[in-house]
């Protein structure tokens, strides 16, 4: 069963994958869209199951199991707002909504992350590492989405500047587990939340839709795997 949930992970991503390619290719495809409403929630639903099965089998803590579905269930919520059109008369208050179900997503992968650091005794440099990088990616992509981000709307300067720093420290106690599928992971959440911020705030005539998707699906299902099969 968690194999059979994880590969039907796999398998809801990629249509959404491609859904979200073709919406890409043609912005006016109804149908491209309607599967991209379908999909991608899909995808985080089945990969919700596929963590009860693998934690069910592997025994994963209660904790775990508990703080590792609730970022899930934040993210899909978080899905379901940032995928509303973007021109609609709502579209800012769907972003915060989707903003903040993200954020407290981020700072339960957190509180799972310090747990899983308790019984790990990694070295510092691991700490220090994710210090260096997530420093790095605040400074250099962070703070610049936030300063584009109050230019476009004063009222969005806080909220975002939020975001940037919860995920930063997301990065952070990423590296202080040691566990080389939740590392990676973490990373390539920042890397998509990154480049939405920049394709939103700084940049909006780059198309990274795809990149996007690609990259947020792969960060979920690492950590997922990183959470419950230590």
């Amino acid at each position: 069963m968690p194999l059979t949930l994880t590969l039907l992970t796999f398998v809801v991503a990629f249509a959404d994958w491609t859904a979200v390619s073709r919406r890409a290719m043609d912005p006016a495809s109804a149908g491209a869209r309607r599967a991209e409403y379908v999909a991608k929630p899909l995808t985080m639903v089945a990969l919700i199951a596929a963590a009860l099965a693998i934690a069910h089998a592997q025994h994963a803590p209660a904790y775990l199991v508990v703080t590792m579905v609730a970022a899930l269930v934040l993210s899909l919520v978080g899905d379901v707002f940032l995928m509303l059109p973007e021109d609609s008369a709502s579209a800012d208050r769907n972003f915060v909504l989707g903003l903040g179900a993200f954020l407290l997503a981020h700072v339960a992968y957190i509180a799972a992350f310090v747990r899983l650091h308790a019984h790990a005794g990694y070295a510092i440099s691991f700490v220090i590492t994710g210090l260096v990088l997530a420093g790095a990616l605040f400074a250099t992509v962070g703070l610049p989405i936030r300063a584009a981000a109050k230019d476009e709307d004063p009222a969005l300067a806080v909220p975002v500047l939020a975001y940037v720093t919860v995920i930063s420290l997301m990065v952070v106690a990423a590296w202080w587990t040691g566990d080389l599928r939740i590392i990676p992971g973490a990373l390539l959440f920042a890397v998509s939340d990154a480049m939405i911020g920049w394709t939103r705030f700084v940049r909006k005539d780059w198309e990274l839709d795809v990149p996007i998707i690609v990259t947020y699906h792969l960060a979920q299902i690492l950590l997922v795997l990183g959470l419950v099969r230590r």
